[in-house]
């Protein structure tokens, strides 16, 4: 299916966000703009690929839900300790692309350092949270608790499936814990595989300060997939088990 509904108005998308449908937001995270420039300072030589890629997904969103605000939440672009001259270019060309049709709404991840400074030249703001009466949306690079219902990034989550004959399949997902009430989107971004959830949460090895006061196996995951779209997996604890099945949704 397209979308599943977790709670009332909040979709997890086969796009890769998060439908807010009685505020008409969506909330992506991790795009990661510039990652081949910094991959060519350390000799990794890359096709240009991320931008094209990303804003093609915006497209289809706006096509979709008609948004009238985009939530970014965080890691908008790759470089932590200065502005690469692709992020610039990158930054800007999406900004220009996107800011007359809708809301841009730019929430700082751990990459961000130094978006300020880009986003300053479009009078932007750069913001550490999105909060109102029902949603809680950081990055999730800080310890920042949860309420309401928390929105994060950060993770990268993805689910690692193996067949019989050893082949290994890696696609991004959504995290959901219905109990703490905390939904973790997958990245945007080309180049971003993914940390494997069923390793990650379960081994208290991710990267995200707020989950280590959540229990683990009530995390319930929603894989990707180009032919049945959301998959649910079901609990974390079950993607342990190779004799558990995923169930497709009609």
């Amino acid at each position: 299916m397209k979308e599943l509904q977790i709670e009332e108005n909040v979709y997890l998308s086969e796009l890769g966000c998060i439908y807010l449908a009685d505020e008409s937001s969506v909330v992506i995270s991790d795009l990661h703009l510039g990652f081949e420039e910094e991959m060519n300072l350390h000799g990794l030589y890359l096709p240009k690929l991320q931008r094209d890629h990303v804003e093609g997904i915006v497209e289809k969103i706006i096509e979709r839900y008609d948004p009238r605000r985009i939530i970014i939440n965080g890691d908008f672009k790759q470089e932590f300790s200065r502005n690469l001259s692709q992020e610039w270019t990158d930054v800007i060309h999406f900004i220009d692309r996107f800011e007359k049709r809708l809301q841009l709404y730019f929430v700082r991840g751990n990459h961000d350092n130094y978006l300020m400074t880009i986003l300053s030249k479009k009078g932007i703001v750069l913001s550490e949270t999105y909060e109102n009466e029902r949603y809680y949306i950081y990055h999730g690079d800080s310890d920042r608790s949860f309420r309401k219902l928390t929105i994060l990034g950060h993770e990268h989550p993805s689910v690692v499936l193996r067949d019989k004959v050893g082949g290994v399949f890696k696609i991004p997902a959504f995290v959901y814990n219905e109990e703490a009430r905390i939904a973790i989107t997958p990245a945007l971004s080309f180049f971003s595989s993914g940390t494997d959830v069923t390793e990650s949460l379960i081994n208290q090895e991710h990267f995200t300060p707020v989950l280590k006061h959540v229990d683990p196996d009530k995390f319930r995951i929603f894989g990707i997939t180009e032919e049945f779209g959301i998959v649910d997996f079901g609990y974390l604890k079950d993607l342990q088990k190779s004799s558990q099945e995923p169930q497709y949704s009609s």
